[in-house]
């Protein structure tokens, strides 16, 4: 199938070029890198999904699933979701010229950190207000903002657009909070359910990268068990990490199961069962895969707490990601009411 073409070109190329001294200085440069991010430009990765018209491929939104997963294996970091999604789903969204990636300024990314995040409020075409986690907004050329449930495009560099850089604890993300005071908009999209769209394309997406994260410590795991030595044999030979190492393939497995079914249902989709198609994937993903990079820890010892060991990276990508449009205790809420939704309807 077409999708496991391009993974399979991406993993290729990635064991190839993105080595384990690249990706820690990119890991240490807060996730942004202009010159990978204009490598994979120059690749086409980030024009899957644009149309053919608009200079992309074409390909249905789902085979960006598998590309994901190779991007979380192999720990890529950057704006990978802002460039492949937003100039796919937000209409009037180009490249932008000096291919700065957009950046999502929606205060629902979470429920459970609602009031800490702010809000943004439309009136008109002016746009008020501040959210104070944003990925890449300090590194982008164009803001994709979600007022309310309306979708709006403003200029980086517009007047009254204030973006100030913040730390941040995902070693793949350069976060920034951005305000507006009285920001005029120059879209406003009139697709009233392009919000809920968007959140449920980004959450089924990170589903497969943290499917890939997941796979990424596992592949590492299973090649230390087999070297590292104590009584004079592999301590893969151990019944006891043979057992948890086990327990990580059956997570691993099932994860990347469930992605794979998830994108064949949400091609079809739409609006509540998109939602819970994204919302089901992203749950279990969030849970399983932090389990699977703290065996990985375990297994590794007190190394693996280090940044000298891969599974370190892997482990703080995956508790970043974990919450990011909702963890499982979030996501299963909203499963639960949009199950009961559907029920009570005639």
């Amino acid at each position: 199938m077409a999708e496991h073409e391009f993974a399979s070109a991406v993993d290729d190329y990635l064991t190839r070029a993105y080595d384990g001294d690249r990706r820690r200085k990119v890991l240490d440069a807060e996730g942004w890198d202009a010159g990978l991010a204009a490598e994979l430009a120059e690749l086409g990765w980030y024009s899957l999904a644009t149309a053919e018209d608009r200079g992309g491929i074409g390909v249905p939104l789902p085979d960006l699933g598998p590309v994901f997963t190779e991007y979380g294996r192999h720990l890529v970091v950057g704006p990978l979701l802002e460039y492949s999604l937003l100039p796919v789903l937000v209409e009037g969204l180009e490249p932008d010229a000096a291919g700065r990636p957009p950046a999502l300024v929606d205060p629902g990314v979470t429920d459970d950190w609602a009031a800490d995040l702010g809000s943004v409020s439309l009136t008109g075409r002016e746009l008020t207000g501040a959210v104070g986690a944003v990925r890449f907004a300090a590194q982008a050329g164009e803001l994709v903002v979600v007022a309310g449930e309306t979708v709006c495009l403003v200029d980086a560099a517009a007047p009254g657009v204030r973006t100030e850089p913040v730390d941040s604890a995902d070693p793949g993300v350069a976060f920034a909070r951005v305000s507006f005071e009285s920001v005029s908009a120059h879209t406003v999209l009139s697709d009233r359910d392009l919000a809920a769209r968007i959140r449920a394309w980004a959450r089924l997406l990170l589903a497969c990268e943290l499917s890939g994260l997941a796979q990424g410590a596992f592949e590492r795991t299973v090649t230390y068990i087999g070297q590292r030595e104590q009584f004079g044999r592999p301590i893969g030979g151990f019944q006891a990490v043979k057992h948890l190492a086990a327990d990580m393939s059956a997570r691993v497995a099932g994860l990347r199961n469930l992605c794979a079914a998830a994108l064949d249902d949400a091609g079809e989709a739409s609006g509540a069962d998109l939602e819970l198609v994204s919302s089901t994937a992203k749950a279990h993903a969030a849970e399983a895969a932090v389990r699977v990079c703290e065996d990985a820890i375990q297994l590794h010892g007190g190394m693996g707490f280090t940044t000298e060991a891969d599974v370190s990276w892997y482990y703080r990508r995956a508790l970043a990601l974990r919450g990011w449009y909702g963890d499982e205790t979030e996501l299963r809420r909203r499963i639960g009411a949009t199950i009961l939704t559907h029920e009570r309807q005639p």
